[in-house]
């Protein structure tokens, strides 16, 4: 009995291990808001003059490929609205790796560990946070 107890126990602290770990059940904090509205800050914000958003119609400017970062595609597939916030509230959060080798291929060590994004803290609501992250969650 004393053995069917603990397995038992082990059972059930794996399942919940499991469980915590799986996206479907983690709980998300940046809440849904209006894609429509997010794309307007986007250009409002001048996020486009870095970020390339495929399908999508913004303001025409010329980003040279190299430092354009594609959203929404291949690195930042099915990213959520939760990463997107962490994102642009710390941009240091995630630092693109082919940025990082390049800066230390220069040399210059502080910018390898520190995204060239500003911080737009100061700069955003948390409507525009919310609205932002929906539109770019939702991109193709």
């Amino acid at each position: 009995m004393k053995h069917l107890v603990f397995a038992l126990i082990a059972v059930t602290s794996l399942h919940l291990t499991l469980q915590a770990e799986d996206p479907v059940h983690q709980k998300t904090i940046v809440p849904q808001g209006k894609a429509g509205l997010g794309k307007k800050i986007f250009v409002e914000k001048g996020c486009y003059k870095c970020h390339t958003v495929k399908d999508t119609e913004l303001p025409k400017i010329e980003v040279d490929p190299t430092y354009a970062i594609p959203l929404g595609e291949q690195d930042h597939a099915g990213w959520t609205r939760d990463q997107y916030g962490a994102a642009i509230m710390n941009p240091n959060h995630t630092v693109a790796e082919e940025y990082r080798i390049l800066m230390m291929t220069l040399g210059d060590h502080f910018k390898a560990e520190n995204s060239p994004m500003p911080s737009f803290n100061e700069f955003l609501t948390i409507s525009d946070l919310i609205n932002l992250a929906t539109f770019l969650s939702e991109l193709p």
